[in-house]
């Protein structure tokens, strides 16, 4: 990879990203109080309900590959670097979620536009989450 291109990678922000704090805004709006990228948890999850058991991560629809066949389309340089990226990060957020899934967590998962474009929607499925979770204990 030359320096130029893994300046660029580095530059990428793990935490904090706008879509996680545009929900991080909402879920305190609905009075749930969380933890951010919970180091103890595999994955590190961006989002956590301690309360409910609820691990939530915000994934950025290129870098977690949303839709494949537009991102290839979109791609002109390094095409090989980036199909292996996304296709890591996928294989790795199927590992996390089973990993904690076998520790008891809920795994929700939500897509950048989704975030962007119906927050309502996913605030709903959170609040069905968290009532599932309720009604269970």
């Amino acid at each position: 990879m030359d320096s130029n291109k893994k300046h660029n990678v580095s530059n990428i922000k793990g935490k904090d990203t706008s879509i996680e704090l545009i929900l991080r805004h909402a879920l305190y709006k609905e009075g749930y109080r969380y933890r951010k990228n919970v180091k103890t948890l595999p994955g590190s999850p961006d989002i956590v309900l301690c309360k409910y058991k609820i691990a939530i991560f915000c994934d950025g629809d290129f870098f977690h590959g949303y839709d494949l066949t537009k991102t290839e389309s979109l791609l002109k340089k390094n095409k090989d670097f980036w199909s292996n990226k996304i296709e890591t990060n996928r294989k790795r957020d199927n590992k996390v979620d089973e990993e904690l899934v076998s520790l008891g967590y809920i795994v929700l998962r939500y897509w950048e536009h989704e975030i962007k474009h119906d927050l309502d929607k996913v605030i709903n499925d959170i609040n069905l989450h968290v009532i599932q979770k309720e009604k269970a204990q």
